[in-house]
């Protein structure tokens, strides 16, 4: 049912206004920010959308187009961007910042069924191209939470790197993209892989942690049923 409310919503300007305006009116007594300087630009539609925000300096975009619903948006620290583009749809679970002057960029067209988007330590990003299809349950981790250090020096080892997904890129159910991973265009990642190095342009890689399986291949959303 509520795919069917989507499509419509997205087909039929009038109701698409209607829609932001009455969200936006909704959304006044919906949200937890707390701090100063924060920014929201909506210009899409927020369908059960939880802003958790305490820190300064925050900012927010959503572009034209883009629907989001049955998500929180989670801010801890200041400085911190979120752009997502045009016509983007994040269909559930969450984006979760910590510490300061992280990004998570969306680009245009690109589709989530749902993930976890966690990026912690300062100056880290998170860029996930232009039409990618991410199906459900997948997580990003630029770092892992807590510290590993050297017993010989007493310094930590495991500092957090940013995480890019290029252009066109197709994520499997249950995958975890770990940091420091660079995904170039037109990949697939398979069901259920860990993806711990980068994965060079137009390749399949699967597996636990992922490896590449097939190289000089492409895709497409529709399924084709002539060879």
């Amino acid at each position: 049912m509520k795919d069917i409310i989507i499509k419509k919503v997205k087909s039929n300007m009038l109701l698409y206004t209607i829609a932001l305006r009455f969200q936006r009116f909704c959304n006044r007594f919906k949200k937890s920010i707390n701090g100063k300087n924060n920014i929201i630009r909506n210009n899409g539609i927020l369908i059960n959308v939880k802003y958790d925000i305490i820190g300064n300096n925050n900012v927010i975009e959503i572009g034209h187009g883009s629907i989001l619903s049955d998500m929180q948006i989670y801010i801890r620290g200041n400085g911190h961007k979120l752009l997502i583009g045009k016509n983007c749809q994040y269909s559930g679970g969450d984006i979760w910042f910590e510490d300061k002057y992280c990004e998570v960029k969306i680009g245009d067209k690109t589709t989530i069924e749902s993930a976890h988007i966690a990026i912690t330590e300062p100056n880290k990003c998170i860029i996930i191209g232009e039409d990618c299809m991410l199906s459900s349950a997948i997580e990003f981790r630029t770092g892992d939470s807590h510290s590993i250090l050297d017993n010989r020096t007493k310094k930590r080892i495991n500092f957090a790197q940013s995480i890019q997904v290029g252009n066109h890129v197709w994520i499997g159910a249950h995958s975890i993209i770990l940091k420091g991973v660079c995904i170039g265009n037109n990949c697939i990642i398979g069901t259920n892989s860990i993806v711990t190095k980068s994965v060079p342009p137009n390749s399949i890689a699967a597996g636990i942690p992922a490896k590449i399986l097939k190289d000089n291949i492409n895709w497409v959303r529709e399924r084709i049923y002539e060879n």
